[in-house]
């Protein structure tokens, strides 16, 4: 098995990033793969920050345990969007695949085991997009044989992919004059989830810079899927005042997979299971979203 680079995208926030890396560093393969670590720079005129930045600098210096450990720190604020597609065409480019995690994000003891497996059984697989190790909650169906199944919607919490596949992201997303007018065109990029047309239209009219939304976008044009586990091998704590996109209630339950024994298994003819496909991306239903705007609001009354 060729081992993929592991890329890290840090910020300010020096505890989570511990709680990520130590997290990896109990996965057994760690020490054979090589970690990148990119440190956006300090924002101007946010009081304290530049200290902030400068602590995970330091820290980022003095892990240990990987195959190899390169660092990039940015002078400026690149934003996360710019961060994570330079850096990430940067790695693929020598490497032809990458693991993709966030600072916020703490991984199982076989995540590695699970993205390898699944990035080198899956390569040449032309249906599948993407390689994520979270999932929300799911139940097995009745009989169903794998470990993983395939999902219409890409996720951002932790991934991997290939670079045949990265290349093929419009991420001017040249086209959306077509779909801004077309209501059909909507509703089917809405299949697995009612934001995101609306998370779409929210980029191209500059209310967000989210790298994640055209990701997702060029995959649904391409009628492709993600991978995901039955249980998340990844559990996001980055929910909070001090996040960039979470800082709101968390409304993606999960079935957190802390080891997995043996091999994941994969039936060889994997299809895309409807039942698994609702039942997985119901947290980003309009009754959902609701919900978790609600409780956001009540839970930032009560602080």
């Amino acid at each position: 098995m060729a081992f993929a680079p592991i890329i890290i995208f840090a910020f300010n926030r020096l505890d989570s990033l511990k709680r990520t890396v130590r997290s990896l560093q109990a996965n057994k393969e760690f020490e054979l793969s090589d970690l990148f670590i990119f440190v956006d720079g300090p924002r101007l005129n946010k009081i304290g920050e530049k200290e902030k930045v400068e602590d995970v600098r330091n820290f980022v210096k003095s892990i240990t345990g990987a195959k190899s450990i390169n660092y990039f720190f940015h002078d400026s604020n690149l934003g996360l969007a710019t961060s994570i597609i330079t850096g990430t065409t940067r790695i693929i480019e020598e490497y032809n695949r990458v693991i993709v995690l966030e600072d916020d994000l703490y991984v199982s003891q076989d995540f590695l085991r699970y993205m390898n497996q699944m990035l080198d059984l899956f390569e040449n697989d032309e249906r599948v997009f993407q390689v994520s190790g979270f999932s929300c909650q799911v139940t097995r169906p009745k009989n169903y044989e794998s470990d993983v199944y395939l999902s219409g919607r890409a996720h951002s919490w932790s991934w991997g992919t290939w670079k045949n596949r990265w290349d093929t992201v419009d991420w001017d997303v040249k086209d959306f004059a077509i779909l801004s007018a077309d209501k059909k065109k909507q509703k089917a990029f809405c299949k697995y989830g009612s934001d995101l047309y609306g998370m779409l239209a929210g980029y191209m009219s500059g209310k967000n810079n989210s790298c994640y939304i055209r990701f997702n976008y060029a995959m649904h044009k391409q009628s492709r899927f993600s991978v995901c586990p039955l249980r998340s091998l990844v559990r996001n704590d980055g929910f909070g005042d001090d996040a960039t996109n979470c800082n709101t209630y968390n409304r993606y339950k999960i079935s957190f997979e802390v080891s997995h024994e043996g091999p994941f298994s994969v039936s060889p003819d994997i299809l895309p299971n409807d039942n698994l496909m609702k039942e997985a991306v119901k947290y980003w239903s309009i009754p959902y979203r609701i919900y978790g705007k609600l409780m956001t609001k009540w839970v930032s009354t009560f602080k």
